[in-house]
């Protein structure tokens, strides 16, 4: 199931610079704060660069690798930016290469070991592991509850085990490195409906439903969340945020 999950983030690349909600910049500022030379940054996982966009004015260089040549090729261009497809557990960066290391909405689909040991010979002494992104969302109790039975409940045996290790909040991980503290902050997006069904359509899990099914999850969910929408343009979607940040 891992690898059908992985795969299905060719298909549709371009809606996840779209629709996937960006990190909150009180969060940037605390990882910016943690160091004073910001030479070189790897976004790795980076998908569309959605990082790698938002942090370019703060360093030198940055490096976005992703295993999905169709994530990369719908990336946001900058010229501090370079692309490259790589795998995140065996780069062809040097030794002691980066400042700063982030792994947003990403870390749950690599082989830990190995990108840790990884991590590990490219981040320079005293450089930053930052690991973040979001689990599920809530949006009220009598929305969240058709959302759980028309959508949650119809996918649930279609999500890998990486994305079960985000639900379970990466409890079993061992992460490296010294532990800095992280912000509590909350992920929120003001989303209208389409946004909010257009989100979902990212889904690994739904695009591997509708595949199987030939149907669309998310039209079917729409005809029971219009009435919630009849008489506001936007409705706050608050995303369970986490972050994990590490001292070398």
């Amino acid at each position: 199931m891992m690898n059908e999950n992985i795969k299905s983030f060719d298909n549709k690349s371009d809606q996840y610079a779209q629709f996937r909600p960006r990190y909150p910049m009180e969060f940037y500022n605390h990882l910016l704060s943690l160091k004073e030379i910001k030479e070189k940054l790897w976004d790795c996982g980076c998908g569309n660069g959605q990082v790698s966009i938002d942090l370019v004015n703060f360093f030198d260089e940055i490096y976005a690798t992703d295993i999905s040549e169709n994530q990369i090729r719908n990336g946001f261009i900058h010229k501090k930016i370079q692309y490259l497809v790589e795998p995140s557990e065996r780069t062809s960066f040097g030794n002691s290469f980066f400042d700063i290391i982030c792994v947003a909405q990403a870390l749950h689909w690599f082989d830990l070991e190995k990108f840790f040991t990884e991590a590990d010979r490219v981040l320079k002494p005293n450089g930053i592991l930052a690991c973040f992104g979001y689990g599920f969302f809530s949006i009220n109790n009598e929305i969240d509850k058709i959302i759980n039975e028309h959508l949650l409940s119809v996918v649930d045996e279609y999500w890998s085990d990486g994305n079960r290790l985000i639900m379970s909040g990466f409890k079993s991980v061992k992460f490296p490195f010294q532990e800095v503290i992280s912000p509590k902050l909350n992920l929120v997006q003001k989303w209208s409906l389409s946004a909010l069904l257009d989100y979902l359509d990212t889904w690994s899990a739904v695009k591997i439903y509708n595949n199987k099914f030939k149907t669309s999850v998310t039209q079917n969910l729409k005809k029971e969340l219009n009435p919630f929408w009849v008489d506001i343009e936007t409705r706050d979607v608050i995303f369970d945020f986490y972050s994990f940040i590490r001292k070398k």
